[in-house]
């Protein structure tokens, strides 16, 4: 299969700030990043479509780019295969596909895709994830080699409430004196995963590759956690991207936590206003909280952002990259990347000692700071625009 090749057109920043260090194409969209959907679709294309349908596809995909937002569908693959060479194409006012070779026309022309499926908001993650499990199931359990709860001599300790069949365990994953129920959707546990001691969990849930639900935890579907992640306390509805912590007692609804986080104990989320009314949440494009349309909204956290003990966020609350949080009382809606302190009181995170504490943080995931991390992370520290 050709490689796949990405563009991003979010001038508005509407993702803001998740994938701040990475393209949009590696975000977690239920157990699957965007890359990995189209890698998988055009891999069942080229097995089940007519051949002359497939290498059009894949003519397209080796001599153009995909918007980074775009997700996949078998919509999008039958249009890729009938689109002409040198008509890039648009949906919802944005470009989902461009050509990029010189076969293109000088003149390029476009053709448009109606009702295309874009991410505009980063809260979609956890708002989407329900549906995007239960639609991948199948495809997790063929990819790991796994087995369903039926097929698998499950410890004595173990109480399954609900469908066997939707409880999928890749190679390697352990389930331990704990209670799991299907009745609302699949729980699907990575290759490597473990469910701890006293854990309660409902379904849909994903959790990744190498990921600890740590003894007593609490989660309700849809949750998504990512690889290498370690889960404590109470979590609902919310999306880890991968390599982050929390580890202690407290709780995260209706939220996204990026990359390389750590939530300190009794770190805490309002989801939900006092009076009921629906959530507004900061705007970077616009410097303003806006509208979500959604009653339960917790907190956006950006990579390599970590909180103290006992922080506490408001419902809709939106935390840039690289920032350490502490202090009491709750934080201001909005803190700007590379935040450090609390309250009323912050200072720029020094970028040398910000580089220095996330080095040390991977290494023990036995991971590197790369090079073009570094550079990326120093260009996002150079470009600061400081609003609270």
């Amino acid at each position: 299969m050709s490689k796949l090749n990405f563009f991003n057109d979010d001038s508005k920043n509407c993702l803001y700030p998740i994938g701040a260090m990475q393209g949009n194409e590696s975000l977690q969209l239920g157990a699957f990043s965007i890359k990995e959907l189209w890698e998988g679709l055009i891999q069942d294309d080229i097995a089940t479509s007519e051949q002359k349908n497939a290498e059009k596809v894949q003519f397209a995909i080796g001599h153009g780019e995909l918007n980074d937002r775009w997700i996949p569908s078998k919509e999008a693959l039958f249009t890729l295969s009938a689109l002409p060479i040198g008509t890039d194409l648009y949906g919802n006012e944005a470009p989902l596909f461009r050509w990029t070779n010189e076969d293109s026309t000088p003149s390029k022309s476009k053709q448009m895709l109606e009702n295309a499926d874009i991410l505009n908001a980063p809260h979609e993650l956890f708002t989407r994830a329900g549906d995007w499990i239960h639609q991948q199931a199948n495809r997790c359990k063929q990819n790991w080699g796994g087995e369903h709860g039926g097929q698998i001599k499950l410890p004595s300790h173990v109480h399954v409430i609900g469908p066997l069949e939707n409880l999928i365990m890749a190679p390697g994953a352990r389930v331990l004196g704990c209670t799991i129920n299907t009745e609302e959707g699949p729980v699907l546990l990575g290759p490597g995963s473990e469910v701890q001691e006293g854990s309660h969990v409902r379904g849909p849930l994903y959790l990744g590759a190498g990921s600890v639900l740590k003894m007593g935890a609490k989660i309700y579907g849809p949750t998504s956690i990512g690889e290498q992640c370690r889960i404590g306390g109470e979590v609902s509805n919310s999306v880890f991207l991968g390599f982050s912590n929390k580890g202690h007692d407290g709780f995260v609804g209706n939220s996204v936590i990026g990359r390389w986080c750590n939530l300190g104990a009794a770190t805490n989320t309002s989801n939900l206003k006092s009076n009921y009314s629906k959530v507004k949440m900061w705007n970077v494009d616009s410097e303003s909280l806006e509208a979500t349309g959604l009653q339960f909204c917790g907190l956006i956290m950006g990579d390599h952002s970590k909180s103290g003990i006992n922080t506490m966020f408001n419902a809709g609350s939106v935390v840039g990259a690289g920032c350490n949080i502490f202090g009491s009382g709750f934080q201001p809606k909005h803190i700007p990347p590379f935040s450090w302190g609390g309250g009323k009181n912050w200072t720029v995170y020094d970028l040398g000692k910000f580089l220095q504490t996330a080095r040390s943080v991977m290494e023990r995931r036995g991971c590197e700071l790369t090079p073009d991390q570094i550079h990326n992370w120093t260009n996002l520290h150079q470009n600061l625009r400081r609003s609270n």
